[in-house]
């Protein structure tokens, strides 16, 4: 927002100094009495005197006046036009003002007979002080703070041909705006922050919503994510139940070979079967395995002899 600006803007020095020619009345504190208004008068033309050449000086007021000949506490007074660089020139302006009055009280002192000669006053040289800081009676950045509320922090006062705005970097057209991109700037108690936007097209993200994701390529990417996972849980469904068969077939295979045994029908005397091989060999999965093998006899002792033991002949009666 545009801000209205006076059109001249003041500043103030604080500053001390010890007048030697002039006796101190306690007359003096009381600004009424004739005696105040006399030496304010002599001191006012003296201090005109003194600054005279410095064009923001507008002139001084006495503050308080103690003893020790006559100590006095004044405020010099300064003014300029309002400008972007007003702050500068004051600044500028204060320097020149502290060089003149301590030069002054170094050359405008008192003579071996303690007579002031030539000079409205005369001063202690060693006794001036002049305060560093300058008071700016008008704050722009202030007075932006003051109108901002709770977020003062983050509002800033930026020039735009020589006129005051005060701002945040939510508000466009400066140099301190932030650039939302494809985005919203957006004041929170936090600080100024993004609200990206999101389009029939795309979804913008980043800090400032510099970049964006297009959706049909997000819905691509995602659509053959999952169709890529769709077949691969369908081929694993079927490795499973086929395995599940083979399992089930094996099973019901021993079980009637069992009940087979168990009815009478097993193998004659003096001979086996082989279970393994009888289900192998109606299998041609277990079939093209079981091929596959192939015994080693290289660790086998070939002259090993083996002693089978004869079978004995039982004789029943009939």
């Amino acid at each position: 927002m545009e801000m209205a600006p006076p059109q001249t803007v003041s500043a103030i020095m604080e500053v001390t100094v010890t007048v030697t020619s002039q006796v101190y009345s306690s007359k003096l504190e009381n600004r009424s009495s004739e005696e105040f208004k006399n030496f304010s008068a002599i001191f006012t033309e003296q201090m005109n005197v003194i600054y005279a050449g410095i064009p923001e000086y507008e002139g001084v007021n006495i503050t308080r006046l103690r003893p020790g000949s006559v100590v006095v506490e004044h405020d010099i007074i300064l003014k300029a036009n309002y400008t972007p660089e007003y702050k500068e020139v004051l600044k500028q302006a204060s320097q020149k003002v502290e060089e003149k009055i301590v030069n002054a009280t170094k050359e405008q002192i008192s003579n071996s007979s303690n007579i002031c000669h030539g000079f409205l006053l005369c001063f202690n040289s060693t006794a001036t002080v002049v305060q560093n800081d300058t008071i700016f009676q008008y704050d722009p950045e202030a007075e932006c703070r003051k109108a901002a509320g709770a977020y003062a922090a983050y509002f800033l006062v930026e020039y735009k041909d020589q006129k005051p705005y005060c701002i945040t970097p939510c508000m466009s057209g400066f140099n301190a705006s932030l650039d939302c991109h494809y985005g919203k700037c957006l004041m929170r108690p936090s600080g100024p922050r993004c609200n990206c936007l999101i389009t029939d097209t795309h979804w913008y993200q980043g800090e400032t919503c510099e970049w964006g994701v297009q959706k049909s390529l997000v819905y691509g990417l995602t659509g053959a994510g999952a169709t890529v996972l769709l077949v691969a849980l369908v081929v694993l469904l079927v490795f499973t139940l086929r395995a599940r068969r083979v399992v089930k077939r094996q099973k019901y295979k021993v079980s009637q070979l069992y009940k087979w045994y168990e009815e009478g029908s097993g193998p004659a005397p003096g001979t086996f079967q082989n279970t393994g091989f009888d289900i192998c060999e109606e299998d041609p999965q277990l079939d093209s395995i079981y091929s596959n093998f192939q015994p080693s006899l290289y660790s086998v002792d070939s002259r090993t002899k083996i002693h089978i033991q004869r079978p004995q002949v039982i004789m029943t009666e009939m």
